[in-house]
């Protein structure tokens, strides 16, 4: 059964469509969940016989001896470091295969520097008096930055090959680097590709024994920051070749440098102990403009943690944390914008992937039949010509589309539908993008709309609408055509030949067509394309059922004029069909009844109709006129060609994507408790305005509720800015943390304050409280107003004498309180007030944020109070700051800082008694409107103090 349009359309049937969509998509991600459990537990294991150990070790050792460079003994002195603490074990592996460099480089030198060990390593290490070794004994475990940083005092080497003492080299390996190294003079660094030996008795890398330990170093984001990987890791070992290519950095197992550039960026790092070294060192290596490589030819097995294995694990802990520390400030942001241009620009340096963006779908393969797929299909084609891979999440799929891959970078929503709070995806950077092609108000309506970190929208004017209402950017973002398949070259096919078709189908909605189509009334023939269409008794018989996506190419190019019929859900918003775009590419002429599509897209060179009459004239007169039919064509066409192709938006879409990941990105906390409910409350609205004002400014912004707080979805910002009111918020490493401490001081800790870089508290009076007791910079940061918001805007339905807007929190508010009871006209908005005051005073639960400003424009005198603790520590209610933007009469409780604020603009009072005079004496009084008192507390203004940060 067919539900009737204006039913589909109200509200209440969105309402009922969000839970039903809840309901499917909670049993899909459970069914899901569980299969994915079952999955890995029946995974195979890896486990290798003795006979598959050996093949595997024959692979890895296969080394063509004649493929070796040669040097001769004019080769630059290598130094060879090698740090050691009770390695014996190790030490003896090693020196077991010296002939791997001994046999085959004739100019090194080795030196170990041995931390206080224990056992008998400094005896082995003295017995080895075959070879040219020094040995630095130090007293105590120095860290690795600093022993091998030592090694420079006793190294005559041009280059330095350091190396962990738990390697086993293979023949010729330094040769293979040493040649990589001399092969252009901006090499920085080299590394070696290295593999597990036998690791089955090992805890953790027990299924990864033969394989690949690491081939170069690429990054990722986990655990909420850009943490470095070992490429290829884990990953089997099929032949015996060996590529050389550009990564970002090498691990210090095996890294090969010149003396000269090693101390160009001042050796290894010593704030780093035992992690993280190697790899600053490259990137610094990397930010001077030399490159890194790694060569496939030289290899080593490496015994994995060799040195750490005995340390204690809260020493161990203790050392990753600071490690991380200072990764994380030194390289986070740097590090996260060469791995956005890396992936989106194809060049695998600091990734092994190109970028991947999955499409949301209704459906998708060969069987698909719904339109957005089809969209969706046109640009991922464009996309892997820039040579990214495309995915595509339908609803209708295998498993739940809110499981995202952990590889995609970034996901495209076609669907208002897809509820971006159910999404499970490791990736905490998932770039999620909405392109909104129709229903444009639903998409607004849904909860998770403001999760988007980027919108597109198919016309102006609907970007307009997104703008307006969610203060979100909106980026112009037209339906295109897909030239590989709708073209002049198409064949006509005989069966689909007429002189003018329409294609789409009839779902029992309101379409114009049907109104202006009477095809027994003309001379020229006419094929109906799409389903239901039977059901039209007036067009029944033109009926020629649905057509696949693949055939349409083939129905355009066998017509001469092809029906455009702007949906009623986009005609509004001047949205263009894909239809009219495939078409002309296709050399076929369209009519439209999409006026402002037409105006916005082809500045209104679209032959129109809107009735009968309008349409058979213009079938007349194109059809009956062959030149001016195909000058007309031409001229679209070049409109098509040159503006519309999905060639262009793919390129468009680029460069949205790099301009986004180029901005300062901020996210803003709010302790709202789900977005369900962020509407409801103040510090939402004062995110947003935030929000619009750093947009403006060339700023990325995205707001979280508090469920979003602890999640890694924030890894992408660069700053965090916590409203702090109710909830605390613990900060992370990642970001540049400011808190703007807006209520609720009692419930903040001096502890609190000082785990943030920067403090904001929206009072003077605690603000140098707070600044006197804590290093933690302190400032004050008064609230503010929107002032495109909130102006002087009369409104007789909103005519009160006296107004109060607030929650009560079951608490009798103190203004209120001192007021009644009164004999004036007074309304309240606000919650949980009905067991606290007489009924008739109660106007709503609530008040939409956009209608305040008529209600505090149209009444005589606004009256505001605080909560005790923020009274008593200075911290002036946004509600006057709204209200005198309104140019409102507003009564005060007093509170330290107010009349030096608004120069006594404010009226207070101490007693119930001095309210009520104060009421009586300003009651019908009429007041002018004085834009100086609040200029200096807008959006603008607070934004620009926190711009002063970022700088």
């Amino acid at each position: 059964m067919k539900i009737p349009q204006q039913i589909r359309e109200s509200q209440e049937f969105d309402k009922l469509r969000l839970i039903r969509n809840n309901v499917i998509d909670s049993k899909n991600l459970l069914k899901d969940k569980l299969s994915n459990k079952i999955k890995e537990i029946r995974r195979p294991k890896r486990v290798l016989s003795s006979e598959e150990m050996i093949e595997l070790a024959n692979v890895i050792e296969d080394i063509d001896l004649n493929s070796i460079p040669v040097f001769d003994e004019n080769a630059p002195l290598v130094s060879i470091v090698i740090v050691n603490r009770d390695g014996l074990g190790h030490l003896k592996r090693l020196f077991n295969a010296i002939d791997a460099i001994i046999d085959y480089y004739p100019n090194f030198e080795v030196i170990i520097v041995d931390n206080a060990s224990s056992d008998d390593s400094v005896d082995f290490i003295n017995s080895l008096n075959n070879l040219n070794i020094t040995c630095i004994q130090n007293d105590v475990n120095e860290s690795f930055s600093h022993a091998n940083n030592q090694a420079l005092e006793v190294a005559g080497g041009e280059y330095l090959l350091f190396l962990n003492n738990d390697v086993e080299p293979l023949s010729g390996f330094l040769n293979f680097m040493m040649d990589s190294m001399l092969s252009d003079e901006n090499v920085g660094a080299v590394g070696a590709r290295l593999f597990y030996p036998d690791c089955s008795s090992n805890r953790i890398n027990h299924e990864k024994s033969f394989s690949v330990q690491h081939n170069g170093i690429i990054f990722k984001e986990s655990e909420g920051f850009i943490r470095p990987f070992n490429r290829e890791n884990g990953v089997e070992v099929y032949d015996s070749t060996g590529d050389v290519f550009s990564v970002a950095g090498v691990t210090a197992a095996c890294l090969l440098v010149s003396r000269d550039d090693f101390e160009s960026v001042g050796g290894f790092d010593e704030s780093y102990v035992y992690g993280y070294e190697d790899v600053d060192f490259c990137l610094k290596l990397v930010r001077n403009g030399l490159d890194i490589l790694c060569d496939g030819r030289a290899r080593l097995y490496h015994y994995e943690f060799g040195t750490q294995q005995t340390d204690s694990n809260r020493e161990v802990r203790n050392r990753r944390l600071n490690n991380r520390r200072v990764f994380v400030e030194r390289w986070n942001s740097w590090l996260r914008k060469k791995l956005f241009d890396d992936k989106l620009n194809g060049k695998r340096i600091f990734s092994d992937s190109p970028l991947t963006v999955a499409f949301v779908v209704t459906e998708d393969g060969e069987d698909a039949t719904a339109g957005d797929y089809f969209t969706a299909l046109g640009l991922a084609g464009r996309f892997e010509q820039f040579g990214w891979t495309v995915k595509f999440l339908p609803q209708r799929g295998r498993r739940s589309w809110y499981y995202v891959d952990d590889d995609v970078d970034v996901i495209i929503s076609l669907l208002d539908r897809y509820d971006l709070s159910k999404v499970r995806c490791a990736n905490s950077m998932l770039v999620k993008v909405a392109w909104l092609r129709n229903w444009f108000e639903r998409w607004v309506s849904m909860p998770y709309f403001m999760m988007y970190d980027i919108v597109l929208c198919s016309s102006s004017l609907a970007c307009d609408f997104v703008s307006q209402h969610t203060g979100m950017e909106a980026f112009l973002f037209p339906l295109a055509t897909d030239t590989s398949m709708f073209n002049g070259d198409v064949s006509v096919v005989d069966d689909f030949t007429c002189d003018y078709c329409f294609t789409g189908s009839y779902w029992n909605a309101d379409r114009e067509i049907v109104d202006c189509l009477n095809p027994d009334d003309d001379e020229y023939t006419f094929k109906l394309y799409g389903a239901n269409w039977e059901k039209v008794s007036s067009l029944s018989k033109y009926s020629s059922g649905f057509v696949s996506y693949g055939d349409l190419p083939g129905v355009y190019a066998s017509c001469r004029v092809v029906l455009d019929d702007a949906n009623h859900v986009t005609r509004g918003f001047g949205s263009v069909n894909s239809r009219v775009f495939d078409a002309i590419s296709c050399g076929r002429l369209v009519f439209t009844n999409g006026s402002k599509g037409n105006m916005e897209v082809f500045d209104g060179k679209l032959p129109e109709y809107h009735s009968q009459q309008e349409l058979q004239e213009q079938l007349t007169h194109y059809l009956e006129n062959k030149n001016e039919y195909d000058q007309k064509v031409q001229q679209l066409q070049e409109i098509v060609l040159n503006n519309h192709t999905y060639s262009h938006r793919a390129n468009r879409f680029k460069q949205i994507l790099t301009e986004y990941y180029d901005k300062y990105k901020i996210a803003i906390k709010i302790p709202a408790p789900s977005w369900n409910e962020a509407h409801k409350w103040g510090d939402f609205y004062l995110a947003e305005g935030l929000m619009k004002e750093f947009i403006k400014r060339g700023y990325a912004v995205k707001l979280q509720v508090l469920p979003q707080w602890g999640d890694d979805t924030d890894s992408i910002c660069d700053a965090v800015i916590v409203l702090r009111g109710l909830s605390r918020y613990k900060t992370k490493l990642a970001h540049l943390n400011i808190m703007w401490n807006i209520s609720h001081p009692d419930l903040v800790g001096l502890n609190e304050y000082c785990s943030y870089d920067y403090v904001f508290i929206a009072s003077k009076k605690w603000a140098e409280k707070i600044s006197s007791k804590i290093d933690t910079p302190v400032e004050c940061m008064w609230q503010c107003t929107d002032t495109n918001r909130f102006y002087p805007d009369y409104n007789e339905d909103y005519k009160h004498e006296l107004l109060f807007v607030g929650n009560s929190r079951k608490v009798y508010r103190k203004i209120i309180k001192d007021l009644l009871p009164t004999e004036h006209d007074l309304a309240v908005y606000g919650s949980d007030w009905n067991k606290l005051i007489n009924k008739k005073y109660i106007q709503a639960d609530h008040i939409d944020n956009k209608q305040l400003r008529y209600a505090y424009s149209s009444c005589d005198i606004l009256l505001n109070d605080h909560w005790d603790d923020m009274r008593e520590k200075g911290f002036i209610s946004n509600r006057i700051f709204d209200a005198l933007a309104c140019g409102a009469c507003v009564i005060s409780d007093d509170i330290d800082g107010l009349d030096e604020l608004f120069e006594n603009r404010v009226l207070t009072y101490t007693s119930p008694e001095q309210l009520k005079e104060l009421i009586d004496e300003n009651l019908g009084h009429s007041r002018e409107y004085d834009v100086s008192i609040i200029s200096q507390h807008t959006y603008s203004e607070r934004v620009n103090q926190f711009i002063k940060l970022f700088k």
